[in-house]
């Protein structure tokens, strides 16, 4: 133990004698301070990429329980590494001993799994209680015939960098030297401390291939056990990290005679010093003139791929802070990218990394001897860095501060190694800086904001909320509260796009044949809204078939009973008029179902025909005048417009014939809520309005009754909840309208015309923007701050963008959705820095000229797939599976109809809790597909494929 903490091999231990030899190796943990990892850490950290080996830790559970798994090395072959194993000892194992069931797990292992050899870890717990493991992994070895290699590195003697060592001499100790190759060449080298994060050891082994140097055996970065066994015949260590496995180099120095070098493989300067060092060691001229050849095309291939990267990121600062070699070379790669590296760790340096370090940083460069989140914070305040570069335990301490982020230890999935994984380098920390995240992070909540207007009572009606008209809710994307500046704080320079600035081009596509229709039909439409109201039942005035086929969505989507009704006009009533079905229809409704109100619609059935629906209703109630039901007309032909159309269809026949003056109640509002929103997103914003002790109408409200819910009754012939007739009636005393949605904005506009009700259009009520916006027009309404509970939800969304954005970041979606759903997730992707590649819809609206893209379409699903090549996510209702299976594209299925997921009636994407929803689920879609390609990428650049 005291050989490897006065290791001779490192450079700060050559001109040291006494009581300072061993000082900066032997770095003792300090009670009560957050510390790295220990000594069993470090060892298997070294060991267990070697991956036809069984890694077996004996102990109780918490050493392997808490660390299996979580490594980041890749494998081309086996990935029995990736199993963890432990003899999980009990109390009564610690009491009498661990020695017998060691050695039953590793004849078990053996059996199981026939291992090329297993690598037996000591604990805490097991070095304590006296386990010698020697004398156990040798009887074991000779039962079962393979290797089993004891590792001593209980965590109680010191640090990762310890273990890294103690794993080194048990390589030395029994597997180096212990086999022969089948040959040797030249050119037979060894890389030493490199362990394939993310694949990072197939960023450079191609080269070695293309110059035709060997890699004998690699310690221990994809490695296969018997490759260790003989890397005693290489001619060359090259040692990646010397804090680590400075032991392992210099001891096969001396046993062996195998000179090393200490190299990196992250930046193109040190690569190519990298490639020359090792050409000039195996002393071959030919060899060096193929790498001096290699590096011209690599460096040439390298100045075009990063131009764009380097024009972004030139003179932006950054804080490294990370050890042993990377406090070096991770410095090199980012002034190969035009980066100003304000400081770096210097914590797990040795003298020469030191060194290097200064010569890197020059005079103003800050070498950090202690770290820590508060130090590492302090430094990048003073620094005024713009991203800090570290490992994943200091990743939530930038982020929660704000700070651009990027990952470059052991847990992470990107390559940065080699040319190629400079190329990579440089786009996670372009999408971490360029990433609009930043601004809403750091967005000032406009409730928080300084100039801030008085707040609105309800009861004033003229008050600076101003009334809707026609002029005022056409424009969807206008903020009628205009002088509320929200302010913010971007890093870079580059410009947010947003709906006031956005020109998008709206191209019809002109087709004599539709194929996969994306497109619903607008009686579909008026059927859903009219099932927001309580006790009314839907009547389709048309064919029956209209009705069945809408009866079949309705039933799948929200999986309820849905009552319709129809008309069911016959061949002959088509020829001779609609009259009497109409009234016969209604007739029928009010006698079985009872309704109390119903909602009657057309279909291009009877529209084509030319049924006066005016005049046959004027007609019905003359005759009928004992019929107090509501009959609410709305007409919805199939050949204009789309479900959104005849949704608002309906809603604005509501507000045109329902509602009544009377005195206005200042704490009543009315949500007129777009077909963009389902049961849980209505219930969600019910409770946000009567969380400001307002009360809420919402129209139609399906969060009563299309939410998924049991009644008592066994059947029930009419919508069972849903806004009742009185509520309806009582909305012309509201104070203030709040139109949900672009397509509301008619609706609004009526109830403005009828009792001068004010009204805003809100067309955006997800992402930290729109809701802000939200939560403060009710908030100078009730004239009461925002809820704490809304407040915590707030800082829960930034929180869950700062940790989500790594991958969304760089993303492309292509969205096939009604215009309400797709302007408003379009520019909530968008905010997150996923890029709207493609975006089709199936009617007009005026949201579509300010999209965050040049262009949107008019089209149908065949459109969407002709526009998604290269998008990395397709999001569209249920329809579009095939599109997305065709294209090979992962599909997150949203807006209307969705067939094949269960709770749709509690799905919510509104307000800050269903923003954190959406973050979430597209994040968690985002991983995978992350992890997926970096897999994928490295082993395209293992098999010599360039993956550009």
């Amino acid at each position: 133990m005291s050989d490897l903490l006065t290791q001779p091999g490192c450079e700060h231990n050559h001109a040291k004698t006494g009581k300072g030899h061993n000082k900066a190796c032997k770095q003792q943990a300090k009670p009560g301070a957050a510390q790295g990892g220990c000594a069993f850490d470090g060892a298997s950290i070294t060991l267990v990429p070697i991956t036809d080996a069984a890694h077996l830790v004996h102990g109780p559970i918490a050493c392997a329980g808490n660390s299996w798994g979580g490594r980041g090395s890749f494998s081309s072959d086996s990935t029995l590494y990736k199993m963890g194993f432990t003899t999980d000892l009990s109390e009564n194992d610690i009491i009498f001993g661990g020695e017998k069931k060691l050695y039953k797990a590793i004849q078990d292992v053996q059996e199981r799994y026939a291992p090329a050899a297993v690598f037996v870890y000591s604990t805490c717990v097991t070095a304590l209680i006296g386990d010698d493991l020697d004398a156990v992994c040798k009887a074991a070895s000779d039962k079962v015939g393979i290797p089993v290699i004891p590792v001593n590195s209980p965590g109680f003697v010191g640090s990762k960098n310890l273990g890294n060592r103690l794993a080194g001499e048990s390589l030395l100790d029994h597997v180096i030297g212990t086999a022969e190759p089948d040959y040797t060449t030249p050119y037979d080298i060894n890389i030493i401390g490199e362990y394939n994060i993310a694949g990072e050891l197939w960023c450079v082994l191609p080269i070695f291939e293309r110059l035709g140097i060997r890699v004998l055996a690699k310690m221990t970065g994809d490695a296969r056990y018997e490759e260790v066994t003989y890397a005693h015949r290489a001619k060359l260590n090259v040692l990646i990290c010397s804090k680590a496995l400075i032991n392992l180099a210099d001891k096969m120095q001396q046993r062996y005679g195998i000179p090393y070098i200490e190299e990196s493989f992250y930046g193109v300067a040190d690569m190519n010093n990298c490639l020359r060092h090792i050409a000039e060691k195996l002393g071959d001229p030919a060899l060096q003139a193929r790498v001096e050849a290699l590096i011209a095309e690599e460096q040439e291939r390298l100045t075009q791929r990063l131009a764009p990267y380097r024009e972004r990121l030139q003179g932006k600062r950054v804080v490294i802070y990370t050890g042993g070699v990377k406090s070096w070379s991770v410095i090199s790669a980012a002034q190969d990218l035009g980066m100003r590296v304000m400081a770096t760790s210097t914590r797990k340096s040795t003298e020469d990394d030191k060194a290097r370090i200064k010569e890197l940083l020059g005079k103003d460069g800050a070498m950090m001897e202690k770290g820590g989140a508060v130090e590492l914070l302090k430094v990048i305040r003073k620094t005024n860095s713009d991203l800090l570069i570290a490992g994943g335990r200091s990743q939530y301490t930038a982020l929660k501060a704000r700070v651009p982020f990027v990952h470059i230890n052991q847990e992470r999935h990107n390559p940065y190694s080699g040319y190629h994984g400079l190329v990579e380098f440089a786009k996670e920390i372009d999408k971490s800086l360029h990433n609009p995240v930043w601004e809403e992070v750091r967005r000032v909540a406009p409730w928080e904001d300084n100039t801030d207007e008085e707040r609105v009572t309800g009861d004033d009606r003229s008050g600076s909320l101003p009334e809707a008209t026609s002029d005022t809710v056409e424009n969807h994307s206008s903020t009628t509260i205009s002088s509320t500046t929200i302010s913010s704080t971007t890093i870079s320079s580059t410009t947010i796009l947003s709906p006031e600035t956005a020109t998008t081009k709206v191209i019809a596509k002109r087709k004599a044949v539709t194929v996969n229709p994306l497109k619903q039909s607008a009686p579909l439409g008026a059927a859903i809204a009219f099932l927001g109201v309580r006790g009314a039942i839907p009547l389709f005035h048309g064919s029956q078939g209209c009705t069945a086929f809408a009866k079949v969505l309705l039933v799948g989507h929200f999986q309820e009973s849905i009552p319709l009704a129809t008309t069911a006009m016959s061949e002959v009533n088509t020829v001779l008029g609609g009259d009497d079905n109409v009234e016969l229809g209604i007739m029928t409704v009010l006698e079985k179902s009872k309704p109390e109100m119903i909602g009657l619609f057309t279909t291009a059935l009877t529209e084509t025909r030319g049924d006066d629906m005016d005049g046959i209703l004027r007609q019905f109630h003359k005759k009928h005048p004992e019929i107090e039901q509501p009959i609410v007309f709305a007409s919805t032909p199939d050949y204009k417009g789309s479900m959104e159309d005849g949704y608002a269809a309906a809603v604005a026949s509501m507000m045109r014939s329902l509602p009544e003056a009377g005195e206005v109640n200042p704490q009543q509002v009315t949500l007129l809520i777009s077909s963009a929103y389902g049961p849980g997103d209505v219930e969600e914003l019910k409770e946000i309005v009567e969380a400001f002790g307002l009360e809420a109408i919402a129209v139609p409200d399906l969060s009563t009754s299309l939410d998924g819910h049991l009644e008592d009754m066994e059947y029930a012939a009419t919508a069972t909840g849903g806004v009742s007739v009185p509520q309806l009636r009582s909305i012309g005393q509201s104070a203030f309208t709040f139109a949900l949605g672009g397509s509301m904005s008619k609706a609004a506009a009526i109830l403005t015309e009828r009792f001068g009700t004010p009204a805003e259009t809100f067309s955006q009520l997800t992402g930290v923007e729109g809701c802000d916006r939200f939560f403060h027009t009710l908030s100078r309404l009730s004239n009461k701050p925002v809820p704490a509970k809304y407040l915590r939800q707030r800082r829960r969304v930034q929180d869950a963008l700062l940790d989500s954005h790594f991958f969304f970041g760089g993303k492309r979606v292509a969205i096939a959705l009604e215009p309400d759903q797709l302007y408003s997730l379009a520019w909530w992707f968008h905010s997150t820095g996923v890029a709207v590649q493609a975006a089709v819809t199936p009617t007009k609206s005026p949201l579509l000229k300010q999209l965050p893209l040049e262009q949107a379409y008019i089209g149908d699903l065949e459109d969407l797939e002709d526009l998604a090549s290269g998008a990395d996510l397709l999001v569209a209702n249920s329809k579009a599976r095939p599109t997305a299976k065709r294209l090979n594209l992962p599909l997150y299925q949203h807006g209307f109809p969705i067939l094949d997921r269960l709770g749709n009636g509690q799905r919510c994407t509104v307000g800050y809790r269903g923003t954190l929803n959406l973050i979430f689920e597209l994040g968690n879609l985002f991983l995978e597909m992350d992890q997926t390609r970096s897999h994928e990428l490295v082993h395209q650049w293992r098999r010599g494929e360039t993956g550009e």
